[in-house]
């Protein structure tokens, strides 16, 4: 018996190390696996132009508000890396930001002969979309007046669209 160990003693080293090599490969995938870190990314579905100034506030709100919620879960996930995290907050901050100036300008431009209207803010911009024909040269500075004081937007950043000038 020993002559015959001594004899595959090769054979059997061979065996054992590739014994050795698929039990660590294994071993291997399973630590990459545990390792990885998984990111769910949300999935904003299509949905069709809404009619009227009400129909477009309803869906940009609703956008806005998933966005929001995006946002939030890529701030809440452990896994991602703290500058993904901290880049997600800060764009969530702005997103936050940027409705607390869109409602104040929409607040105080629903007073006004221009309702109903509905405001989009962004960086350095403002858009007021309105369902009436045109615009006197008073409304036209009411308009700029509000948007410099509601949302810090210069004159010349802010556009509006009226009834006329959507057709």
């Amino acid at each position: 018996m020993a002559e015959k160990l001594k004899a595959n003693l090769n054979l059997i080293l061979i065996i054992l190390l590739m014994a050795t090599m698929v039990a660590s490969y294994f071993v291997n995938q399973r630590q990459q696996q545990a390792a990885s870190t998984t990111v769910s990314v949300p999935v904003v579905q299509v949905s069709p132009a809404p009619a009227g100034v009400e129909g477009f506030r309803t869906q940009r709100d609703e956008t806005a508000l998933q966005d929001m919620a995006a946002l939030q879960a890529l701030c809440d996930q452990e896994q991602l890396d703290d500058a993904t995290r901290q880049d997600a907050a800060a764009l969530l901050q702005r997103l936050v930001d940027q409705r607390e100036k869109q409602a104040a300008l929409e607040g105080a431009l629903c007073e006004t002969a221009l309702a109903p209207c509905v405001a989009v803010v962004s960086e350095g911009s403002v858009t007021i979309v309105t369902e009436k024909e045109g615009l006197t040269s008073g409304e036209t500075a009411l308009v700029m007046t509000m948007a410099q004081a509601h949302a810090g937007v210069e004159p010349s950043g802010v556009r509006v669209v009226t009834a006329q000038a959507a057709q």
